[in-house]
């Protein structure tokens, strides 16, 4: 997988479903408050499961896994090697629903991710790992990343 740029500023959008603070980048921020109220509105509950993720925290995630003895190619295959997460740029977004276990295949069979298949690009997001991806990291039904159609604008930031 790519590096990915870590994000300086990011914005404040709410709590996780954990109660953790949920920041993203501020485009990505107000995109995903636009595609949660669209959602609302339609009936559908997505759950936010993770946002930005600092490349300090994924070296903690992806050193537990190694202490526990999980071999290096299995943990490429569920966990991007620090400084290669898209969670860094701020612009990625796990997402889930109160009808499956959290970060899940079994998403995919989920109101919640029917609707996102549908509406999801209206609002600048993608699934990032889908089945047979060219990066090699499992299906991620869940992994959603917001992109600019174009330009990004200026935006005002809370600096990290």
């Amino acid at each position: 997988m790519p590096p990915q740029t870590e994000a300086t500023t990011l914005v404040v959008v709410g709590c996780d479903a954990f109660g953790r603070e949920l920041r993203l980048a501020p485009e990505a921020a107000a995109a995903w408050v636009a595609l949660r109220e669209a959602a609302e509105a339609d009936g559908v509950r997505l759950l936010a499961l993770s946002g930005f993720r600092s490349v300090a925290r994924q070296r903690e995630i992806v050193g537990r896994k190694l202490a526990a003895g999980i071999p290096w190619p299995e943990i490429l295959r569920v966990s991007a090697c620090p400084g290669h997460s898209e969670h860094h740029t701020g612009c990625a977004i796990d997402l889930g629903s109160p009808a499956c276990e959290h970060l899940a295949e079994t998403f995919e069979g989920t109101r919640e991710f029917r609707w996102l298949g549908a509406h999801a690009s209206r609002f600048g997001f993608a699934l990032s790992y889908p089945r047979n991806n060219a990066s090699g990291v499992t299906y991620e039904p869940w992994h959603w990343r917001w992109s600019a159609p174009g330009p990004k604008p200026e935006s005002a930031g809370i600096p990290i």
